[in-house]
C-alpha cells in the first residue's frame, strides 16, 4: 500500500514483531492466552448468531480459531507481517472458508463501510506509532451501526505518556486518554474496560460499541 511506502525505516521495524517476539507469541502458551483473554471480554457482551468478525494482528490465529469453533464466526483473518498470515493460515488449514486471511495495513483497511459485526485487535495499536488514530477511525468504518471494537493493548503511565508526547510530538505513542478521545471523534462508546499495570506498564482491556 501507498501508506507503507511513505513509512521510515524505524515505524516500518516497530510494526513488526522481532524475531524474539515472534517466538513469544506464536507458542502455544500464548494461544491459551489470547483466547482466554478474548472470552474475558465476551462475556460482557452479546455477540450476533455466526458474528462477521475482523481480526486487525492476527498472529498464530489463536483468536480466529476460538471465534469459529466456539461462537461459529466468519472470520477475517489479518495482519501487517506476510510471514503472521502464513502461519495463521498453516494452522487454521482445517477450518476451511470459515476464516480469510488477508496481509493488510491496519490504518488502510481494503473493506466495505459496515462490514463487520467486530472488529478485534489484541494488543495491535502500540505498534503503530503515529498510525493509531487512523486504527481506530478505520475499525469504526468497517462496523455496521451496532458493532463492537474489542481491544487490548499497552500504554505509557499517564505522567510519562506526558512526558513523551512533549519530548517527541510527531511520533503520537499510544496513550489511553488520547485513545478514549479517538474512540469518542469516530462515534464508538466505550461500554467495558479494565486495566491493570504489566511491566511498568499500564495494560488494558476494552469493549467500545458504535450502538
Amino acid at each position: 500500500m501507498m501508506q507503507k511506502e511513505r513509512d521510515s525505516w524505524l515505524k516500518r521495524r516497530i510494526m513488526k514483531l522481532t524475531m524474539l517476539e515472534k517466538r513469544a507469541v506464536n507458542g502455544p502458551r500464548q494461544a491459551a492466552q489470547t483466547a482466554a483473554t478474548a472470552l474475558e471480554l465476551l462475556e460482557n457482551v452479546e455477540l450476533p448468531e455466526h458474528p462477521t468478525c475482523l481480526e486487525l494482528g492476527c498472529g498464530q490465529g489463536a483468536l480466529a480459531r476460538l471465534m469459529v469453533e466456539r461462537f461459529g464466526a466468519r472470520m477475517t483473518a489479518t495482519d501487517f507481517d506476510p510471514a503472521q498470515v502464513r502461519l495463521a493460515a498453516s494452522r487454521l488449514g482445517d477450518l476451511g472458508e470459515r476464516v480469510t486471511f488477508r496481509v493488510v495495513d491496519a490504518r488502510a483497511l481494503p473493506f466495505h463501510d459496515g462490514e463487520f459485526d467486530a472488529v478485534f485487535s489484541l494488543v495491535v495499536m502500540h505498534h503503530i506509532p503515529g498510525g493509531w488514530r487512523q486504527v481506530v477511525a478505520e475499525a469504526s468504518r468497517v462496523l455496521h451501526s451496532k458493532g463492537l471494537f474489542v481491544f487490548t493493548d499497552l500504554y505509557l503511565p499517564r505522567g510519562f505518556a506526558w512526558i513523551f508526547g512533549k519530548l517527541f510530538p510527531r511520533f503520537d505513542q499510544l496513550a489511553f486518554d488520547p485513545l478514549k478521545e479517538a474512540l469518542g471523534e469516530n462515534g464508538l462508546k466505550i461500554m467495558y474496560h479494565t486495566q491493570e499495570i504489566r511491566g511498568g506498564m499500564a495494560f488494558g482491556k476494552t469493549i467500545a460499541s458504535k450502538a
